[in-house]
């Protein structure tokens, strides 16, 4: 349980930074802006993108959900 506010803390504190951090922030903005342009023009440019962006969200998706119930539970 230990483990699990350590990590929450963290987080919290590295969230508090970063809205602190208006430059970053806007650079971490812009970039997910740019990734999800750059998905959609591949989207509509080549058919079988959009199975292969799907595909990797949803893999993304799963390893950060089993990560952070690894760390929740303190594996």
């Amino acid at each position: 349980m230990n483990l699990h506010l350590t990590f929450t803390k963290k987080v919290m504190t590295a969230l508090t930074n970063l809205k602190k951090d208006k430059k970053g922030l806007n650079e971490y903005v812009a970039v997910a802006s740019l990734l999800a342009l750059v998905a959609g023009i591949a989207v509509l440019v080549i058919p079988n993108a959009r199975t292969t962006i799907s595909n990797l969200w949803n893999n993304t998706l799963s390893s950060m959900s089993s990560l952070f119930q690894s760390v929740a539970s303190g594996k």
